[in-house]
């Protein structure tokens, strides 16, 4: 997942950069050093073993695959720790819901979720080929004489049917919400000391 193709120590850790299996290198990465090696034996100077220490059978089926969409988890983990940091702070502060900029930035936000979910689960599928049960249990065994093709199918247009629908009904459900719009406090509702907060009782147009 980190690109590392030759053992090291005081391995660091890629912020950016793309893999080239050919060379077995790293192309314009951006490291931190030494975080790699913290982060998988808890010392600096540990020594972490690349993917040339394991036979070429047993690496993953698409490597850059692999590589891009564990940065993309990361990276995406990364900036929900900064947005909820930040709204946290500004909530705490009675600003949140007059700080423009940060309401754009949690309204455009709302894919990213669905999006680093999505390359989680590619992490986590693609990362575990070509074994099923590490070192006892390969892919390609672990297929079922008693399930055929068809059946296969049937159940994967069943779950694709189902999502599509949920997706379907999460967007209707957003845009009603988003068509609703704001509601806010009276100024005779306000106390001291107390943030705008949204009321049910209250609409824009009472106002």
């Amino acid at each position: 997942m980190e690109g590392l193709f030759h053992s090291e120590e005081g391995a660091p850790i890629v912020l950016v950069g793309q893999p080239d299996t050919d060379r077995q290198q790293l192309d314009n990465p951006i490291y931190v050093p030494k975080a790699l090696s913290f982060l998988t034996h808890r010392r600096w100077e540990a020594e972490v073993k690349g993917l040339n220490e394991f036979p070429r059978d047993r690496w993953p089926d698409n490597l850059p695959l692999l590589y891009y969409c564990y940065h993309i988890m990361v990276g995406l983990g990364t900036i929900f720790i900064a947005i909820t940091t930040s709204a946290a702070f500004l909530l705490w502060r009675n600003r949140l819901f007059s700080a423009r900029w940060m309401l754009w930035i949690l309204m455009l936000s709302f894919p990213f979720p669905f999006i680093a979910n999505t390359a989680g689960w590619i992490t986590a599928e693609v990362g575990r080929q070509p074994w099923i049960v590490y070192g006892l249990l390969r892919t390609e065994q672990g297929f079922s004489s008693h399930v055929s093709a068809g059946n296969a199918l049937f159940s994967l247009i069943g779950f694709m049917g189902m999502y599509t629908v949920l997706s379907v009904l999460f967007l209707l459900l957003m845009w009603r919400e988003i068509m609703h719009g704001p509601e806010f406090l009276s100024a005779s509702q306000l106390r001291p000391g107390v943030g705008i907060m949204p009321d049910r009782t209250s609409r824009r147009e009472g106002v």
